[in-house]
């Protein structure tokens, strides 16, 4: 089939600028502490899977490898079992009997080394669950003064606290009778912003970490209630979690994951409803400083779909929704997980890349931080998503993403300027291969060492002429050109 012929219609005129750190990671709360955590069992009992694992160990060479050829770079700790947790910090602190987990001072001081060590700042989760509330349903500060007030005196790179994870979803994690109103949500907030005033002025209260979900938005809405009441002054970001599918690995769904589904445009733009739901609800803050951050997705909730979360299916979803939400607004976004089930950057028990880290090493590397609008006009076929940034100390140089989710057909494109590289992502044996590949090259760890040298060229045919290229069918294409 000819390649379709796309027209490069875009202005230069800047849309937005992104922190350094747009592209954020996490490491979920059981992963670290040894919960329940996503495993082979397709069981859920409280919002969590019943597997239960052996803790994280942080002090793989092998991890921090990888964790920091993805600097700098935000690290979230958080996750469902975020809320069940007893922060250790002092010898006389009682145990944890009205918690199911503790985080004791050295497991503490191993997660603010792996993060230090590896170039990354921590956005932490506090608890605001059951336990660490009241008869009347508010929060109670105590468990969380206690790990503020040693990580400042530590001076542990903690540069953000989140409280709370899905408080939107506490009804169906922990029963109807532990539900946060907005206006107790509102109040606990504030309660957290005067902690930070008075214990760790220079970090930010993030939350509420609300799950939206597709096709249905927020169930049980917290965020416009947080950004409209009286803690707004405290709010330096709000936080939400979107995932495009659930896995079959959970009972509830609003949209099953399936081998097409993220292949199809409207489900790769239905994220945008809910970014402008979010951007509505800032307005409210009167705060124009205060950011948007998604602090969680990924492929598919429920840990992940084997099989498609894991291979180069997600790397198209994941590459468009960075593009879009770049454009859209979010200051950050956190990718549920650097490593652990199926949705994991790495897999969790070799800690081998899969297509979605090397999609996110190339970002890191060749997406600068200056957005433009979209390159295409409003009448190129939607499968066809493209993505324009540049950047500071670059004015001739920029870079186009064209993410191909069509099946068949290819689209060539004619650039103003000249091509210097192009770097094509696909999957080594198609669409659902555990393999990625760079320009026809299967990816390995060596694409991180030779980064910027010569023989990374030689080795990937990292090299271009004219102005003219073609992206094939299910493919990602970063391509660098040189404006004339």
């Amino acid at each position: 089939m000819k390649p379709f012929s796309l027209s490069f219609s875009a202005s230069f005129t800047v849309v937005r600028r992104l922190p350094a750190d747009y592209l954020s990671f996490t490491l979920d709360t059981s992963l670290v502490l040894g919960g329940r955590w996503w495993g082979a069992s397709r069981q859920m009992r409280r919002g969590v899977a019943v597997d239960t694992v052996t803790p994280l160990d942080l002090e793989q060479e092998r991890l921090s490898f990888f964790a920091k050829a993805l600097a700098p770079a935000m690290l979230r700790i958080g996750g469902t079992e975020a809320d069940r947790v007893r922060y250790q910090m002092k010898k006389k602190t009682p145990p944890a009997e009205t918690h199911e987990y503790s985080m004791n001072k050295a497991r503490w001081k191993l997660l603010n080394r792996f993060a230090r060590k590896n170039g990354l700042q921590i956005l932490f989760t506090l608890s605001a669950g059951p336990a660490d509330r009241d008869a009347a349903g508010g929060w109670l500060d105590g468990n969380a003064r206690e790990l503020i007030a040693h990580s400042v005196r530590k001076g542990f790179p903690v540069s953000a606290w989140e409280l709370g994870n899905e408080v939107n979803g506490f009804p169906f994690i922990h029963g109807w009778p532990h539900r946060v109103s907005p206006l107790q949500y509102s109040a606990d907030f504030q309660r957290l912003g005067l902690l930070l005033e008075e214990l760790d002025p220079r970090a930010i209260a993030v939350g509420p970490s609300s799950a939206v979900w597709p096709v249905i938005g927020e169930p049980n809405p917290i965020l416009t209630g947080l950004c409209r009441g009286k803690a707004s002054p405290w709010l330096g970001a709000v936080s939400w979690h979107y995932y495009p599918q659930q896995s079959t690995h959970g009972p509830i769904a609003t949209r099953r994951v399936g081998k097409k589904t993220m292949l199809q445009a409207r489900n790769l733009d239905g994220v945008l409803r809910w970014t402008r739901m979010v951007r509505r609800a800032l307005k409210l803050t009167r705060h124009p400083g205060v950011e948007n951050w998604m602090t969680e997705t990924a492929h598919a909730l429920y840990g992940g779909e084997p099989g498609l979360s894991d291979t180069f299916a997600s790397t198209l979803w994941w590459l468009d929704e960075l593009g879009l939400l770049a454009r859209e607004g979010v200051d950050k976004v956190f990718r549920q997980a650097l490593v652990g089930a199926r949705y994991g950057l790495l897999d969790e028990k070799t800690l081998t890349p899969r297509p979605d880290y090397w999609a996110s090493f190339l970002w890191k590397k060749l997406m600068g931080e200056v957005v433009y609008p979209s390159p295409l006009s409003s009448r190129a076929p939607r499968k066809a998503r493209a993505y324009l940034h540049g950047r500071e100390g670059e004015p001739g140089v920029r870079t186009l993403l064209l993410v191909n989710v069509s099946e068949k057909r290819s689209f060539s494109l004619v650039v103003p300027g000249t091509l210097r590289r192009v770097y094509c992502l696909q999957g080594q044996t198609g669409l659902c291969s555990p393999v990625a590949t760079l320009n026809g090259v299967p990816l390995d760890d060596d694409l991180i060492a030779a980064w910027g040298r010569k023989r990374t060229a030689r080795k990937y045919h990292l090299t271009a002429t004219g102005d003219r290229f073609v992206a094939p069918p299910l493919s990602c294409s970063f391509v660098e050109l040189e404006l004339t």
